[in-house]
């Protein structure tokens, strides 16, 4: 966002280095001053994307590890930046529930079955296993662990 385009005072916000950045901007003075109010609640709504399987010697993608930290359910190294070992590597459990494990094997599958013409078939078979996994793991996504699930009323206005 540039500068020159803001006329108005108003709130704004940007994201950066995984960080999300809540300012206010005072067309008056010019300038970006932090919120001192703390009163009012700000709901951030996200997708939140699984963290990916480390080689030995690798380190986080995302910033904020520090030497003896977890990920994904591994203590990193106490080197800098902390790194994975070859001791801990497989170590690493997936984000994605076991139950799905399969419905991912069923996508690679299908990927190698659609690189010959002759074994198309087998790959629209295993794309179909796959597109049904998917559609479970939405529904188990919205489900709270309890067995309940959440619904949306629709309104007319």
């Amino acid at each position: 966002m540039e500068r020159t385009n803001l006329n108005l005072s108003q709130t704004v916000w940007w994201i950066e280095r995984d960080s999300v950045c809540i300012v206010y901007y005072d067309a008056g003075a010019g300038k970006f001053i932090n919120h001192t109010d703390t009163s009012k609640k700000v709901s951030l709504l996200y997708i939140q994307r699984p963290d990916k399987f480390l080689i030995p010697d690798e380190t986080p993608e995302r910033d904020g590890f520090l030497a003896g930290d977890t990920y994904l359910e591994t203590v990193l190294t106490n080197a800098s930046p902390p790194l994975v070992t070859n001791a801990t590597y497989r170590n690493q459990k997936t984000e994605i529930p076991e139950q799905f494990h399969e419905t991912l094997v069923a996508r690679v599958i299908a990927n190698g079955y659609e690189r010959k013409v002759e074994t198309i078939p087998l790959a629209q078979y295993y794309m179909q296993k796959y597109e049904a996994g998917v559609k479970k793991g939405k529904a188990y996504a919205f489900r709270g662990r309890d067995g309940s699930t959440i619904t949306r009323v629709q309104v007319d206005f």
